[in-house]
């Protein structure tokens, strides 16, 4: 049994069935992608493992316990999660964000101050961030401002991260780094990562254990070498692909062409 399991789960949101019967064991200390074409639920997935979103059928556990049994505060001990594009005001200095990921933590009786701010230093430190830690949010770039987030969540102190598109408006480089960086989280701290990903060959080179969706339900889970080919992405992604192995020995997808139903 994964540290979430997601069992025979039905999402409704304004009376339209957004995920049918979904079941998804996350492995423990391990890299979990979730992929699929736009629109088939993949983010709505994340948010229900998060209880973000309720589920209207079907059953959600963190370590074998219902997660509707978790007091806020005692989920957020165990789970953190970043959304797509992430807001906070414009005068946030990257520490004041970092420090918001101990609410958790704290309590309006007793705040442990010093275990507070051991956290956040290494929090910054494990995000590469420690010498930006007086700037302004507004002033760093797509993949600093990631990595601050990141920082953020780390602070709290999860076992579990999940992260919805966490590439998304980054430039190659700044893609590899935040890939790198969760790799390095994962094998050092053991951290469970759970990540929405658009880009398949970030997907085969990053992650231990594979989820493949389609119009709202799971068809296909595995781990990545095994699970992703071209006949699976010709079903889920009408694309017709080229394998080859890169220079690190890892398997690489090139899509080269569409693929049109016939009518």
């Amino acid at each position: 049994m994964g540290v979430i399991n997601a069992n025979n789960i039905t999402v409704e949101l304004s009376n339209k069935i957004i995920l049918k019967g979904i079941n998804l064991e996350i492995p423990v200390g391990k890299v979990t992608a979730i992929i699929g074409p736009n629109g088939c639920g993949k983010s709505t997935t994340l948010k229900a493992l998060a209880r973000i979103i309720p589920c209207a059928s079907g059953k959600i556990t963190y370590d074998g316990k219902d997660i509707k049994t978790f007091s806020h505060k005692e989920f957020a001990k165990r789970l953190a999660i970043l959304t797509q594009s992430p807001q906070s005001p414009a005068d946030l200095t990257v520490k004041d964000l970092v420090e918001l990921g101990r609410f958790p933590h704290r309590s309006w009786w007793k705040r442990n101050a010093q275990e507070d701010e051991q956290c956040v230093e290494w929090a910054l430190k494990q995000a590469s961030m420690r010498h930006m830690r007086n700037r302004l949010l507004s002033t760093l770039s797509g993949g600093e401002r990631q990595r601050a987030w990141i920082a953020m969540a780390l602070a709290q102190k999860p076992q579990v991260l999940l992260l919805d598109e966490p590439t998304t408006y980054l430039d190659i480089s700044h893609q590899l780094e935040v890939m790198k960086l969760l790799s390095r989280l994962n094998k050092e701290l053991g951290l469970t990562v759970v990540m929405v990903l658009h880009d398949i060959n970030h997907a085969l080179q990053y992650s231990d254990y594979i989820a493949v969706m389609k119009k709202g339900e799971m068809v296909a889970a595995g781990e990545p070498r095994a699970t992703i080919g071209s006949d699976l992405l010709r079903e889920v992604f009408r694309v017709k692909v080229d394998t080859f192995v890169g220079s690190n020995g890892l398997p690489a997808l090139l899509p080269v062409d569409l693929i049109y139903e016939k009518n």
